[in-house]
């Protein structure tokens, strides 16, 4: 750490020559609890396309010619019918209304539909990822194919964009005019962050008035999910609603069921994709695609996502995220359809370069102790130097993956994509729908591999390949989440290891006062797998972190993953070094409690903490942020971009230092950082420090105030030597003063010998 440079002088006023040890006073235990599970049973809807050796569709199929495999055990078939655009035709055993795959409420509810009744609306969802100038061509040209050639009256279609977020284009619709010119206008290099979807105008989307007459109001599950966030922020270009036609009676009040549910997807859709990039550090498109099939779970039938994508990366810390989806598709009926919209130019021979692979290996890398805005130093986690391992390489074949594990395909390597949308459009308006029930039933969190046999050799067969048993709910879990869950709801809160969780509040904001979670274990005290054989280690962590307001409701909720790997010989650097989760939320004024979970997926071992802290109203006069003790500054590389992390200063990013006692031999210097926030148009803002020890003032300086940035913040850091204070317990007040206002923020630290 440069200490000169980051250093304010300290003048000692006063000192004791005696010390007695004091504990730090430890927030009272909180109750917790994992998300609220839907009670159901275990019987899942899989859909399923048949075709001959040319390629035609098959028609013909009885129950009988199936077999269905879970975990490669045979499943009871309880029903069997072909669904096809205009009718469902029963095919065997008595069906049941359309469900999520997933373990459901009991299958006959509502009940069976007659033969020849009406098929549920084909629901497709076209999404953009981020895409060159030229891939951005392709894309709409397909795009555009599919809407002329493969949507009529009875097919709903909306477009999403991906870029610095998940943005809605256009609303489920089957005009062609207005799909075409949001295909336009999603392949334009626009990025739709510009127009806010307000509160209001999400509202206003709901409150179209269909044909029928009646009035959209939010679905049931719009009432309010804890975990969510709400919509200020997420973008939206205008929605345009479909319409029905001229309808009455029964079938009026099920099309505005219909169409209030399409409405809720597109909501809760942004809503979760929101507070999933707010989870997640960077732009990854996979927590978009996550949003948007586990949104669209309660629509009936079998839906169509199609993926316009130059290739799909997905590093080792995202492995689970992108099996998620996949299962989550899978669990709400969503075939998803990957295009790489390279064309014949296609780059999926990226593992060819050996230079774009190292630095996508070293972006990996620092991915995995993810900060709020940069990559985390490689002196928090020293992951293996090959990285190129580490990396799931072949973008293409990741579209693949993904495509084929949702009963969809990949259409790659062409620049006419007549024959792929041809084919596309009968996946859509013709499937065998199959309700089985699984040979073992247990919501264990466990992947189920799907399997499918046909009696004839004449037919192939395209389906889902599995998805995580979890129990139904609204909210997105992932599998490695839900052991964190569980542990935080045990009456005896576990601390096999340690690890350190904080939450610090920096300057207020239009959605409130901006707050930084940060969970650290040190990996010294993990247990890794050692193969000798192979020279390696290898260990998997978990991280979750859930804030709750006073209420005890959660606002938040963020966790990480953590595949640790690498030679033997790198094993003593990382255990020297730190597990990082950091993430940011604005949160209202109020009083909040930080629960912390972390897991050794390997072992089991697992260590919870829980603390309270309080998030300040905000007001006219000068404004403090937390005050940290520092435990060192890293130096951010020359190029590193701009960024509005508060934790960065002079080319360093501040590492604070969370709990536990500070060694007076080890640490020369007792370093301090806050954030001032000068009330404007006031006298000069004076700061004073004081040490204080059993009540008493130790200690006091009165540090000049560093200049202001641009927007009249300024970032205060100061410190003194550690051997000015003996051993002992102490609290630091740090207060801002400008005439006759005030502000005062402290923090506490154990100085030991």
């Amino acid at each position: 750490m440069r200490h000169a440079a980051l250093l304010a002088s300290v003048v000692l006023l006063a000192s004791t020559a005696n010390a007695t040890s004091g504990a730090r006073p430890q927030a009272p235990p909180a109750p917790t609890g994992p998300p609220q599970f839907r009670s159901g049973t275990a019987v899942v809807l899989l859909d399923v396309i048949a075709r001959d050796r040319k390629g035609r569709p098959v028609r013909d199929l009885k129950a009988e010619d199936l077999q269905v495999l879970e975990n490669d055990q045979r499943c009871e078939i309880r029903s069997f019918r072909l669904v096809e655009s205009e009718s469902v035709l029963e095919a065997g055993a008595v069906g049941a209304v359309p469900a999520p795959v997933a373990p459901v409420e009991p299958p006959g509810a509502a009940g069976a539909p007659t033969v020849g009744s009406p098929a549920p609306l084909n629901v497709v969802t076209l999404v953009f990822d981020r895409l060159s100038l030229e891939d951005s061509r392709l894309a709409a040209r397909a795009a555009g194919d599919f809407v002329e050639h493969g949507v009529d009256a009875r097919t709903q279609v909306a477009v999403f964009k991906i870029g610095t977020g998940l943005a809605l284009v256009q609303g489920f619709t089957s005009e062609k005019a207005p799909l075409l010119q949001a295909i336009e206008a999603a392949t334009s290099g626009k990025d739709f962050k510009d127009r806010p979807l307000t509160a209001e105008a999400l509202r206003a989307s709901r409150d179209v008035t269909l044909a029928a007459g009646t009035p959209v109001q939010p679905a049931a599950s719009d009432a309010g999910d804890a975990s969510q966030p709400s919509t200020q922020g997420v973008t939206a270009a205008p929605a345009t609603a479909p319409s029905p036609g001229t309808v009455s009676g029964s079938a009026a009040d099920g099309l505005v069921a219909v169409e209030r549910m399409r409405l809720a997807v597109a909501a809760n859709a942004l809503r979760m994709a929101d507070s999933l990039q707010r989870q997640a550090e960077g732009n990854w498109s996979l927590y978009p695609l996550l949003a948007l099939v586990k949104a669209q779970g309660a629509l009936p039938g079998r839906k169509t996502l199609v993926f316009f994508s130059p290739g799909l990366q997905v590093p080792p810390n995202l492995q689970d995220v992108f099996r998620t989806i996949v299962s989550e598709a899978n669990r709400a009926n969503v075939s998803v359809y990957t295009v790489d919209a390279r064309g014949l130019q296609s780059r999926a021979d990226i593992a060819a370069s050996g230079a774009a692979l190292r630095e996508a290996a070293m972006t990996s890398m620092t991915q995995q102790t993810k900060s709020a805005n940069d990559p985390t130093t490689v002196q928090e986690m020293q992951i293996m130097d090959t990285a190129e391992t580490s990396l799931t390489l072949n973008v293409q074949q990741t579209l693949s993956d993904l495509a084929e594990g949702t009963g969809g395909f990949l259409v790659a390597n062409a620049n006419d994509f007549g024959k792929s949308v041809d084919r596309l459009a009968a996946d859509i308006r013709g499937y065998y729908e199959i309700r089985y029930v699984p040979a073992v039933v247990s919501f264990d969190g466990s992947y189920r591999r799907i399997g499918l046999k046909v009696a004839r050799k004449d037919v192939t067969l395209q389906s889902r390949r599995g998805y995580f048993a979890l129990p139904p709910s609204d909210q997105i879990v992932l599998p490695y989440e839900m052991p964190l869950f569980l542990a935080l709801s045990a009456p005896t809160p576990a601390h096999d290891f340690a690890h350190q969780a904080a939450a610090m509040h920096f300057a207020p904001g239009p959605e409130g006062v901006e707050t930084a979670v940060v969970v650290e274990v040190p990996l010294a005290t993990v247990e890794f797998v050692v193969d000798q054989k192979k020279k390696t280690f290898a260990q998997r962590l978990t991280t979750l972190a859930v804030l709750k307001d006073a209420t005890g409701r959660v606002v938040e909720r963020f966790s990480d993953e953590y595949p640790l790997s690498g030679p033997l010989d790198h094993l003593d650097a990382v255990k020297r070094s730190n597990a990082v989760l950091r993430r940011f939320v604005p949160l209202a004024p109020g009083a909040y409690t930080l629960e912390t979970a972390s897991q050794v997926k390997g072992t089991g071992k697992t260590s919870i903490e829980r603390a309270t802290f309080e998030v300040p109203a905000a007001g006219s006069g000068p404004q403090l942020s937390s005050l940290c003790l520092l435990r060192r500054a890293d130096p951010l590389p020359a190029d590193a971009p701009p960024s509005d992390d508060p934790f960065r200063y002079e080319g360093s990013r501040l590492v604070p230092h969370l709990s536990g006692p500070v060694s007076r031999a080890a640490t020369p210097n007792l370093s301090f950082f806050a954030r001032v926030y000068p009330a404007a148009d006031a006298e000069p803002a004076r700061l004073t420090l004081d040490f204080v020890r059993d009540g008493k003032i130790v200690g006091r300086a009165q540090p000049p105030l560093p200049a202001a940035d641009a927007s009249g913040r300024i970032a205060y850091v100061g410190g003194v030597p550690s051997s000015s204070f003996p051993p002992g317990a102490y609290e630091v007040r740090l207060t801002l003063a400008q005439g006759a206002e005030k502000a005062t923020q402290s923090t506490r630290f154990d100085l030991v010998p």
